[in-house]
């Protein structure tokens, strides 16, 4: 795998997907783990994890995380131009041509009829990824416990996140 290759597979990943980073998820997956076999499924959803902890948006972070680990430096660059370059183009499309047509009959309909299937994509996303996930009996009764305060409690995530990152820690830290 060269450089070039890497860059192609990751605009193909960032033409192809509406409505967001997890949404790409199982693109990624399906591209870097099944047809190209750049990484083994494990690595990539550990790859996949670190991505999540860092702050901005996870197909970015993601397909960083996945060039450095596959190409270095160059990979990391490479592959996170490659994924936000067509959204940048979509964007700067939009915004030119957009305010002409924002009253339009069709272009709303058009972004009223795609949020379902942007919604269920993504719904088989975070499906995909539970599946794939090997789950030990803490792992479930965390994950139902975060699930109940994000849900009914409205806890926000970032405090979840904070306090799972510092049980971690001290857990590392206690086994050694």
């Amino acid at each position: 795998m060269n450089l070039w290759e890497l860059f192609f597979v990751f605009l193909k990943i960032g033409w192809l997907t509406l409505g967001g980073g997890y949404v790409m998820v199982p693109l990624f997956l399906e591209e870097i783990v099944k047809k190209k076999g750049w990484m083994h499924e494990e690595t990539f959803l550990q790859t996949l994890t670190l991505a999540q902890l860092f702050p901005g948006p996870i197909a970015f972070n993601l397909a960083v995380a996945v060039g450095y680990k596959l190409k270095r430096i160059k990979g990391a660059i490479i592959s996170g131009i490659a994924v936000v370059l067509p959204s940048f183009i979509s964007i700067l499309v939009i915004a030119i041509f957009f305010l002409n047509f924002e009253k339009s009959k069709i272009v709303q309909g058009l972004f009223y009829g795609i949020r379902p299937a942007i919604a269920s994509a993504m719904v088989i996303a975070v499906l995909e990824l539970i599946k794939k996930r090997k789950w030990s009996k803490l792992n479930i009764i965390s994950f139902l416990f975060m699930s109940v305060l994000l849900i009914f409690f409205k806890v926000n995530p970032i405090y979840l996140i904070l306090i799972s990152l510092g049980v971690v820690i001290l857990w590392v830290y206690m086994k050694h």
